[in-house]
């Protein structure tokens, strides 16, 4: 599902976007951003060991790759792997 990020009220909310009106200052997230998203936030939970569902395979592989490709991917595990 497409999503709009929005601030409203100065809280910022994530909105559908099928349901909701283009406003200026918005930021669009499509179908393939809001999944990327969503497959980030289920690993960063299970991870800290919260339940949430199977990451989608090939997405995972993906991400993993991407995120051990940080120069400070050392500093971030010795500092919160730990």
């Amino acid at each position: 599902m497409a999503i709009r990020i929005r601030r409203v009220d100065g809280v910022t909310v994530a909105i559908c976007a099928a349901r909701s009106v283009e406003k200026a200052g918005d930021v669009y997230l499509d179908d393939g951003q809001h999944s990327a998203l969503y497959e980030k936030f289920a690993d960063d939970f299970r991870s800290e060991g919260f339940h949430s569902p199977p990451l989608n395979e090939a997405y995972a592989v993906r991400m993993q790759a991407e995120e051990s490709n940080n120069p400070a991917r050392t500093w971030w595990d010795r500092t919160y792997a730990a």
